[in-house]
């Protein structure tokens, strides 16, 4: 009890710091609920079981009404860089890009261990494809932006300005109207159902294994089950943890109180034939400034 009301009178950011917390008041065990099954959820499940101390004991209790991957994340083109559409680094960009291959490690590693029919890994089942990006240039007016942008690219990422020639030996028959694209060669597209649930998987493995070694304690479980209100959740949780992207909304207490921005956009899975092939990618300019590209299967674009 004493651990809530510290938490409610000084709100942490930072999970080393709720983890300090938790053992500075000497907490036999801290219970958190984690609202939501997509990337942020179950990346923080399993960072919460990963990092706390072996001899501390951790409940994490997941809720989502449809399950892993039900919402935004499961519909996600899965394509992963740590750069804007003009190429440019994001903020935090060199730290979200890290922490991403770490935990895709963590997520491949388990689903190859699984003896589970919820991991069928073969040829159209997957949970990364490591073909590169490619983002073509299609707006002379931010070329060269891009151009300065890409010069100042990750080592773990670079990017590849190259001309059609180059752009058409990765993708056949593909127009780029300024002669320029930019290609990410370690940029990846995942499956995000599967890798969420190798992730999950994972958290549970990773329990499993402290308590076979003299740790037990850690626990990690999926409730589909639909919160409206963080009152719902229940007094026995020592913290509360909202992964719900833009449904936050749909919780009472949160509703309107976070300047939340959402944005749209349009993820077209297409498997070409000859035809549609040399129609399609002769007029990607079409699509947008934004256009992102990425071979998943020979004559299968995302």
């Amino acid at each position: 009890m004493e651990l809530k009301e510290e938490r409610m009178n000084r709100p942490q950011s930072s999970l080393n710091a709720f983890i300090s917390e938790a053992n500075r008041v000497d907490s036999a065990k801290i219970v958190c609920a984690v609202l939501g099954a997509g990337f942020a959820g179950l990346s923080v499940a399993w960072h919460l079981l990963f990092h706390s101390p072996k001899e501390l004991k951790v409940k994490v209790d997941i809720f989502d009404d449809v399950g892993i991957a039900g919402g935004a994340s499961g519909v996600a083109g899965g394509l992963v860089h740590p750069y804007s559409p003009k190429v440019k680094l994001l903020w935090r960009g060199e730290e979200c890009w890290t922490e991403f291959l770490n935990l895709l490690n963590v997520a491949e590693a388990a689903a190859t261990a699984a003896s589970s029919p919820h991991f069928p890994l073969n040829t159209t089942d997957f949970i990364v494809r490591r073909t590169g990006i490619l983002r073509p240039a299609v707006s002379e007016k931010i070329l060269d932006v891009m151009h300065q942008n890409a010069q100042n690219c990750l080592a773990s990422c670079p990017i590849q300005a190259v001309d059609e020639v180059a752009a058409r030996e990765l993708i056949p028959n593909l127009s780029t109207p300024l002669n320029r694209a930019f290609f990410m060669p370690k940029a990846v597209n995942v499956n995000p159902h599967h890798y969420l649930k190798a992730l999950f998987l994972a958290s549970e493995h990773l329990a499993k294994r402290l308590s076979s070694t003299g740790f037990p304690g850690k626990e990690i479980a999926l409730h589909k089950k639909v919160v409206t209100s963080l009152t719902e959740v229940g007094d026995e949780y020592d913290v509360v943890i909202v992964c719900l992207g833009a449904r936050v909304d749909m919780l009472a207490d949160l509703s309107g109180m976070l300047p939340l921005r959402t944005c749209r956009g349009i993820v077209a899975h297409l498997q070409l034939n000859d035809p549609l092939w040399l129609i399609l990618l002769t007029s990607i300019e079409r699509l947008g400034s934004e256009a992102i590209l990425t071979t998943i299967l020979p004559r299968v674009i995302l």
